[in-house]
């Protein structure tokens, strides 16, 4: 299994690439969200890896790339450098960014610092600001702790309910437990204490790239009023709202999904480096 190892923690990765070998592709690098990995972003990848180099990465604490180092702060700097170091280990200079809820917040924060290594950003239930701010919605006021005092169990069926999950069937829900259950209590109590600190608006309208948002109707992690909002922000955006059941929507509605991003991102092929 592919692995890179940066500052003593290895980051698990997908490497996908059926471009003609004689070709130099764009590459696509997708970034999943809080306590998901990868493998959630498995069917992404047959519409595009025969176009584009797909680069899939685990965050650390999650699935299996390795907990952090003990002391480890968690902050948005620190992972946004995560990002920046693995690309650079792999040669990488330039990407279109996908991110799904945390890890499009963490994307704009890339693309913030990083405008020139960012061809485009696509935004999946991206939250424009704290996504645990409207934990109450969920029955809970304090994930963090939640989690911490929660059986692994319990909290993935709290957890399941409140982002409007639904499974297709009893095998996909054994998959999501499965896939939901790799993740370390301890990681994911730590990402959620950092999220109540965030809040994307200044950054938002500094960005200069091309940016599609992939707008939920119906979730509480990423309200529909908030995406409007951060479309108004972003200079070069554009909005598409996916009527799914809740924050889910790059599974539940994935046809919807791809196209728009495949049609996106041919819009965009080639395009020069964001002014810096």
């Amino acid at each position: 299994m592919p692995y890179v190892k940066l500052n003593g923690v290895s980051f698990y990765y997908n490497d996908d690439n059926f471009t003609d070998p004689w070709r130099d592709p764009e590459v696509v690098f997708i970034q999943h969200g809080w306590g998901k990995s990868s493998n959630f972003f498995y069917h992404f990848v047959p519409p595009l890896v025969g176009k584009y180099r797909v680069l899939r990465r685990d965050m650390r604490g999650h699935g299996l790339s390795d907990d952090p180092l003990p002391g480890f702060e968690w902050s948005v700097d620190r992972l946004v450098e995560d990002m920046a170091e693995f690309l650079d280990e792999l040669g990488v200079d330039r990407v279109h960014y996908i991110g799904e809820s945390a890890g499009g917040v963490l994307g704009v924060a890339f693309a913030a610092r990083y405008p020139d290594r960012v061809g485009s950003l696509t935004l999946i239930s991206a939250p424009l600001s704290d996504p645990t701010r409207n934990s109450e919605r969920y029955g809970y006021s304090d994930l963090a702790g939640m989690i911490a005092t929660t059986p692994m169990n319990e909290f993935l069926d709290m957890n399941i309910k409140g982002r409007g999950v639904v499974p297709t069937g009893p095998a996909h829900e054994k998959w999501l437990r499965g896939e939901w259950g790799k993740n370390r209590a301890e990681s994911l109590a730590a990402f959620a204490r950092l999220f109540p600190s965030i809040d994307l608006t200044p950054m938002v309208s500094t960005l200069k790239m091309p940016t599609l948002i992939l707008a939920p109707a119906n979730s509480n992690t990423a309200p529909l009023g908030d995406q409007q909002k951060m479309n108004d922000l972003i200079p070069d955006s554009r909005i598409k709202v996916i009527e799914g059941t809740g924050h889910e929507i790059y599974y539940e509605k994935f046809d919807e999904c791809i196209a728009a991003v495949t049609s996106f991102l041919g819009s965009v092929e080639n395009s020069s480096p964001a002014d810096v």
